[in-house]
C-alpha cells in the first residue's frame, strides 16, 4: 500500500512540473501575441523555438533548485518567493541563451513582459495547489518525547502556534520511561518532536528509524551540537571526520564587519537624529529621571563598557529588588517604555556604542556582569557567545523576546556566531527594520510563546536574586 501511496505521490509531482513548464510556455506565446497585436510572425518566433530546448532545461533546474514543487509547511509568500525566484532566473537564462544563438529578432518587450506573466500564471497555479494541498491533507499525528512532563503543555502550545495553519490530530506526549510504548507507537506517527533533554543514544534511535520511514524529525539541538553547524568534513584516510573549528571571527571578517558597523551607524544618527531628539524629550517629559540610561554590560572577551539606551523603566526600579531580568509584563516599565521595548526604538542609543567599538549591529545581546556571572554556572557554554562582540540585534532579538529563556538565546547566539557570513548580517538588519513597522504581529508570526518564557524568565530571576542575598 505504501508503495502504491509513493507511486501516486510521484505521478503528482510530475504532473504539476508538466502544467508548471507548459505556462511557463505559455507565458512566451501570450507575450508575443500581445507585442504583435495577436499574430506570431515567422521571424521572431524562431528564435524562441531554437531557444526552447534550452529553456526548458533552465526551467526543470530552477524549478527543482528552488522547491517549487513542495509545498510541505510552506505559506503563501514562501510559494510566491519561489516562483518569483525560477522566473527571474528564467528570464535571465533567456536572455544569455538567445544571444548564444544570436537570436537578436527575440523581442526586448517579450524579454521583459514574459516574466511578469510567468510569475502571475505559475504563481497563481500554484498558491490553488498549496491551498487544495492543505484541504485534502489528513490529520497529522504527532508525538512529541520528553524526560518531563512538567514542559508537555510549553511543547504543545509552541507545536499549536507552530502547525495553526494544518490540521493536526492525535498529539502523544511520552517520556522515557515509556520507551516501550515509543518504540510501538512511533511508526504510526506523521511528525516527531524530541526535547532538548533527550539523550544522544536514544535520540539517534529515534532519528534512525523515522528517517527510515520518511518521518518528519524535530529536535532542539544540545548546546554541544550546535557546535557541528558548518563543520569542514574531511578524509582521514577512509574515515569521514568532521573538523569543528574555532568560535569567533578571522580578522578579515573582522575588519569587513567593523567597517560595515561604522559606517551604516554614522547613517543611522544622521538619518534618525530627528526621531532620537523627539524620543529624548519624551521619555524625559513622561517620567521622573534622566532621557537616556546607562549600564555596565559585557563585550567580547568578557570586556565591560558602558551601553546607552533610552530610559524604559521607572527611575530606580531595582532599588529594592536589586538585579532582575526583565519579563514581559515587567511592572516597572512605563507606558512609553514598552512602546519603545516592543518597537526595539529604545536601542537606537547603542549605535554610539557600535561607533565607539564597544558593540556591533548584530550579534549577541550583551548582558549585564552580574547576570553573566550565573548564567556561566547554570550555562557553561554561555562564555562561548563572549567570542564576538555584543550586538544591537541579532537572532535572538529577533526570534525571542525579553523574557526568553537564557538557555533558548543562547542558542540563537551561537547559531549565529556559527554561521556568520556579512550578508547574514544584512538580512538581519531587515528583519529588525520591518519589525519596527510590524511590532504587533512579530511575536505571533514566529509562535513565540510568551506565558512559558515569561515564567522561566521570572523563575531565574528569583534564583540569581536569591543568589545574590546568599553573597
Amino acid at each position: 500500500m505504501t508503495h502504491i501511496l509513493r507511486r501516486i505521490k510521484r505521478f503528482y509531482k510530475v504532473l504539476i512540473l508538466f502544467t508548471d513548464i507548459i505556462l511557463l510556455y505559455i507565458s512566451y506565446i501570450f507575450t508575443y501575441l500581445i507585442r504583435f497585436s495577436g499574430e506570431l510572425p515567422q521571424f521572431n518566433v524562431i528564435p524562441f523555438l531554437n531557444a526552447s530546448p534550452y529553456i526548458l532545461i533552465a526551467a526543470v533546474i530552477f524549478i527543482d533548485l528552488y522547491k517549487v514543487l513542495s509545498f510541505y509547511r510552506k505559506s503563501v509568500y514562501d510559494v510566491l518567493k519561489s516562483v518569483a525566484l525560477v522566473v527571474i532566473q528564467l528570464g535571465i537564462t533567456t536572455i544569455a541563451v538567445t544571444y548564444m544563438l544570436q537570436g537578436f529578432s527575440f523581442p526586448r518587450t517579450v524579454l521583459v513582459l514574459t516574466p511578469v506573466i510567468q510569475f502571475i500564471l505559475v504563481g497563481g497555479f500554484n498558491v490553488m495547489l498549496l491551498f487544495l494541498s492543505r484541504h485534502l491533507a489528513s490529520d497529522k499525528k504527532i508525538m512529541i518525547i520528553t524526560t518531563d512532563y512538567g514542559t508537555a503543555d510549553v511543547i504543545i502550545q509552541k507545536i499549536d502556534s507552530f502547525l495553526k495553519n494544518e490540521k493536526v490530530g492525535k498529539k502523544l506526549i511520552l517520556d522515557l520511561s515509556q520507551e516501550k510504548i515509543i518504540m510501538r507507537r512511533l511508526k504510526e506517527m506523521d511528525e516527531v518532536y524530541l526535547s532538548a533533554d533527550v539523550p544522544p543514544e536514544f535520540k539517534a534511535e529515534i532519528i534512525r528509524r523515522c528517517m527510515g520511514r520518511k518521518q518528519v524529525i524535530y529536535v532542539v539541538p544540545h548546546l554541544f551540537e550546535i557546535s557541528l553547524i558548518n563543520a569542514r568534513l574531511l578524509h582521514l584516510e577512509d574515515t569521514p571526520t568532521f573538523m569543528v573549528g574555532t568560535l569567533g571571527l578571522t580578522a578579515e571578517q573582522a575588519f569587513v564587519k567593523r567597517i560595515f558597523d561604522v559606517t551604516l551607524s554614522l547613517i543611522g544618527i544622521i538619518i534618525l537624529s530627528p526621531l532620537l531628539l523627539t524620543i529624548a524629550i519624551l521619555v524625559k517629559s513622561t517620567s521622573k529621571g534622566p532621557a537616556f540610561y546607562k549600564q555596565e554590560r559585557i563585550t567580547k572577551n568578557n570586556k565591560k563598557f558602558t551601553l546607552i539606551k533610552f530610559r524604559t523603566m521607572k527611575l530606580g526600579a531595582e532599588d529594592l529588588t536589586g538585579p532582575v531580568l526583565s519579563e514581559e509584563n515587567d511592572p516597572r516599565v512605563t507606558w512609553l517604555g514598552k512602546i519603545l521595548r516592543k518597537t526595539r526604538i529604545d536601542e537606537l542609543p547603542q549605535l554610539i556604542n557600535v561607533i565607539k567599538g564597544d558593540m556591533s549591529l548584530v550579534g549577541p545581546r550583551p548582558e549585564r556582569p552580574f547576570f553573566v556571572e550565573q548564567f556561566i554556572q547554570d550555562l557553561p557554554e554561555y562564555e562561548h557567545r563572549f567570542s564576538v562582540k555584543a550586538g544591537i540585534t541579532g537572532y535572538a532579538q529577533l526570534f525571542g523576546n525579553y523574557s526568553t529563556s537564557p538557555e533558548d538565546k543562547l542558542r540563537y547566539d551561537l547559531m549565529y556566531i556559527r554561521n556568520y557570513s556579512l550578508l547574514l548580517d544584512i538580512k538581519l538588519i531587515f528583519k529588525t527594520i520591518s519589525v519596527l513597522f510590524s511590532p504587533g504581529s512579530f511575536y505571533k508570526k514566529h509562535g513565540v510563546i510568551s506565558n512559558y518564557s515569561e515564567n522561566t524568565g521570572r523563575n531565574l530571576s528569583r534564583k540569581l536574586h536569591a543568589r545574590r542575598k546568599a553573597i
